[in-house]
């Protein structure tokens, strides 16, 4: 009975890594260059130079 009690843990530790390594930033949302604050679902975040932020937009 202890096993399937493991097995269980390990199962739901699993799926609430995968949700969080799905999470991204959908495009116009704020970001910065160095991915502080997430990363971009498009994998750009445009930030020009003095920016404090920039946004997520496709290249």
């Amino acid at each position: 009975m202890k096993i399937f009690f493991y097995v269980a843990l390990i199962l739901a530790a699993m799926a609430a890594y995968v949700q969080v390594a799905d999470a991204c930033i959908a495009n116009g949302g704020a970001c910065e260059g160095d991915g502080s604050m997430g990363n971009c679902c498009s994998g750009f975040c445009y930030q020009q130079a003095g920016w404090s932020m920039g946004y997520c937009r496709n290249r």
